[in-house]
């Protein structure tokens, strides 16, 4: 197993700061009861140093990025779980994956490409549970399993909605975020979703746009479709960091700040932003 330290220095512009917010320098309640610190950025690197675990997890197969210091006032972190698309290794993700864990998340990633299915998806989320059980785990009593995330890209954004339906068994997830799905396999399952879901589709990305008009259709719950302005590659761009992480942290912490990026429909922080095309809102929370 090797491990890094790594600081926060990505620096993240944007042409039109739609991610900023007014919030005071406050913690934000949480779910759970716990509190986070307030961010005026979303684009920007959260307050938290990131430390990161390679060839970890079952079969040693998965990447582990997460603050360096857990637990700290007594924080219990949310779990995102990452899947690759066919054509890309972990590491061209390792911005976006750093970035979550910059905002608090523990964030696992399988190595592999072959995602479709769901189980990779299920081997992380089940693996942490039984470390935040263990005691002797770096995890242990550190993680909030009732507030999961499970994200991907291309073919494992067709594994993440997969996965955001129970499929191929029950993992805790609540909310999902399938960036430029690839889905002919998996598009069924879009009917059987069971948690909130942001789909992140792309301008000039026909295959992921057609799937979000299935999941406009097909999805029952809470589902926001944002359509960035650009190519199915884009889930590398430093362009998504701000919006990715505030709908993390409005589902998973409770963050109302970050909500308002996305909420109310016509006002929302992302409404007003060039970079972004298209937001469609379905079964939107009171």
């Amino acid at each position: 197993m090797k491990t890094f330290v790594l600081g926060l220095t990505l620096s993240v512009a944007l042409s039109f700061s739609a991610f900023s917010s007014s919030a005071d320098a406050q913690n934000v309640p949480a779910q759970g009861g716990d509190t986070w610190p307030s961010v005026s950025d979303f684009a920007a690197p959260g307050p938290f140093a990131i430390h990161r675990d390679t060839n970890v997890g079952p079969d040693a197969a998965y990447d582990i990025v997460r603050p360096m210091q857990l637990g700290e006032d007594g924080r219990k972190h949310p779990i995102i779980s990452w899947n690759n698309g066919t054509l890309y290794q972990i590491d061209r993700y390792q911005d976006l994956l750093d970035h979550w864990a910059s905002h608090g998340f523990v964030v696992m990633g399988g190595h592999t490409n072959r995602t479709r299915g769901g189980a990779v998806h299920k081997g992380a989320i089940d693996w942490l549970a039984a470390e935040n059980a263990r005691a002797g785990s770096d995890y242990f009593g550190m993680l909030d399993i009732t507030n999961i995330g499970a994200a991907g890209h291309s073919q494992g954004g067709g594994a993440t909605i997969t996965a955001g339906a129970n499929v191929p068994g029950p993992a805790g997830i609540v909310t999902t975020m399938p960036l430029m799905p690839i889905s002919a396999y998996e598009r069924p399952h879009l009917a059987g979703h069971a948690a909130s879901m942001l789909m992140v589709s792309a301008s000039e990305d026909g295959r992921a746009n057609r799937v979000a008009d299935q999941a406009f259709t097909d999805v029952t719950t809470e589902f926001v479709d944002a359509q960035f302005v650009g190519v199915h590659e884009d889930a590398m761009n430093p362009g998504i960091h701000g919006a990715t992480v505030a709908w993390f942290r409005y589902q998973l912490m409770g963050d109302v700040t970050a909500k308002a990026q996305f909420y109310p429909p016509t006002t929302c922080g992302l409404c007003r932003d060039d970079a972004w095309m298209r937001l469609r809102h379905k079964n939107s929370p009171q």
